[in-house]
This record gives structure tokens, sequence and C-alpha cells, in this order.
């Protein structure tokens, strides 16, 4: 029988002293039940989605990003990464989104009137977010937060770092494969924040935020020198993670990643790889609303399957 690791504990930090609450073998599948952030108050929810609001949300989530557990990978050990696959993702039938009205990216000052703000809870049904007056938006699942703990110090979900966290990059979905650093023993795999689809930037502080069933397997393998921030791979494309401000620190940090894995895995010196990203690099800002902004550098693998 498959593992599970349901919605609780909750952990909102990514800590090395969190107890862990499931362990697992490098290889297996296991499942992971995700919590859905506290979203709005139950008076914004349309009658007809009271009920599946009740069984899939819970008012008792006390900050962002909830982690559900933290999952000790046997064998982890400091200075090995960590390769967190997402096998599957089974999303919770109702979702909500939230625009506080202002955030890092629309600052409201004495002298400027920010928008007000607004919440819609919506329905997620046959791969579609039904949005409002007819409109549905195609699904795009993918987890938000993803991270180890870091070896020394308590880091909110909120925030993102080279032990990965509130990444929210739309890449990171079924197929994808997440690598980390790990830093403490047995990892301490932290994983949450699952969005039904996402715009680039997560301008107004949220995705479709939403519940999902989650099958994931873990595999370890030996740290290459030369990383030091995550990476994710899907099947088309490898990508960098980086995040700090302003966002061209963190552009510059993602794309010196990807340079010294070019250079260590396709044999290109830095300087050609530079050259060759100048014309093929697929780059963006996935979230500016958090404490730093994360870019994801990348490079679709059917250009690298041409190096000789």
């Amino acid at each position: 029988m498959i593992r599970r690791q349901g919605p609780s504990p909750l952990y909102y930090e990514a800590s090395p002293t969190n107890r862990s609450t499931l362990s697992v073998e490098p290889g297996e599948s296991f499942e992971v039940l995700t919590q859905m952030n506290r979203g709005p108050d139950i008076s914004a929810v349309p009658d007809d989605l009271r009920d599946e609001w009740s069984e899939h949300h819970s008012y008792e989530v006390e900050g962002a990003n909830p982690s559900s557990g933290a999952i000790w990978v046997y064998g982890a050990k400091p200075g090995m990464v960590i390769e967190v696959v997402i096998e599957d993702m089974e999303l919770a039938p109702v979702g909500y989104a939230t625009f506080a009205g202002s955030n890092r990216l629309f600052p409201s000052t004495p002298l400027t009137t920010s928008t007000r703000a607004a919440a819609r809870v919506v329905r997620i049904r046959d791969d579609r977010v039904l949005w409002d007056r007819g409109l549905t938006i195609p699904v795009r699942p993918m987890v938000g937060m993803v991270a180890v703990a870091p070896a020394h110090e308590a880091q909110s979900t909120v925030r993102v770092g080279n032990w990965g966290g509130n990444m929210d990059v739309q890449e990171v979905g079924p197929g994808a494969r997440v690598r980390l650093v790990v830093n403490v023993p047995g990892a301490l795999l932290h994983i949450g924040d699952v969005h039904a689809v996402q715009g680039d930037g997560e301008i107004g502080g949220t995705g479709v935020e939403t519940s999902a069933l989650l099958r994931l397997r873990v595999q370890l393998m030996q740290r290459p020198p030369e990383m030091i921030w995550p990476r994710i791979i899907t099947s088309d494309r490898i990508f960098t993670v980086a995040a700090d401000r302003p966002a061209e620190t963190a552009l510059r940090v993602a794309v010196t990643e990807l340079t010294r894995w070019l250079h260590a895995d396709y044999g290109l010196e830095p300087r050609e790889a530079v050259l060759l990203l100048s014309q093929v690099l697929e780059a963006r800002a996935t979230q500016v609303v958090n404490p730093t902004i994360t870019y994801v550098a990348g490079v679709r693998q059917e250009i690298l399957r041409g190096l000789v």
C-alpha cells in the first residue's frame, strides 16, 4: 500500500528542527495531501460551492503556504542532491484567487489610491477553472513550494533560497523533476502551495489556490560541484532557479547557474554558453510579490542535443 502524508501537521517554516512526519525510500512512490492557503472569508464563497469548500479547505490554516509535514528521505546526507519527481496531481474541485488591493508590485502609499481588494472562489472541473460570466481557464497544475530544510536556520515557506521554497514555477507540474541540494540528514522535504493555474509574476499575490493529492517519488544523487541553486527538468527543457531583489540580480544568478550547468554537462566554455544563451535563453520572473523575486532561466533540450 502506498504511503501517504496527510494535511497535518502543517509547517510554515522549512526548518532543520521540524519533526519528520513520513519516511520514504529513494525510488518509492508516495502521496502527499496538501492544504490550500486560508483564503477569503466564508461570506465570499457562493452558496453552491460551500459544501465542496468546507470539504477541501480549512480555516485552521495559520499562515501562508503550509507544508504538509516534513518528509524524511532515507540515505539523504548533506552535500547530496534530492530529485523530487512529480508523478501525478489530483486537484480539489474548488479553489480561490485573491488580491489584497496592494502588494509589492502595486504598493499603496498616502499619495496613491490602491485598487480595492478582490476575491473569487471558483469551481475546478474537467481540467478548467470556471472563472466568471462564462469565462473558463485551462488548468495548468503546479506545486508552488518545494523545499528542503536549510542547514542552520528556519526559513518561512513564503521565502525562496538555495534550499528551494516558494518558487512558484509553473513548470513544476506532472512529470517535472526538481533538484535541490541536501543540507541536513534526511533532507526534510517540505511541499505545498498548489495552484490550478498561475500567470507569470503572480502579480495579484495568488494563483488559483487549491488543495491536491500529489504522487511523488524522490531520488538521490551526488551533488555536482557547480550546483548551488535549484534545478528543474521537464520533458523538453532544463531550468535553473534563483531569487533576489532587484529582479536583475535574480536573473543574473539564474543565468550564471545555467551557464555553469552547460559547462559541466555539455562542455561549453562559459563565454560560449553565454553566446549561445543570448540566442536561445528562455527566462522570466515567475513571481514578483514575495520578499524576493523568483527568476527561471531555461533552454530547450532539443537545442542541447545538437551539441557534439
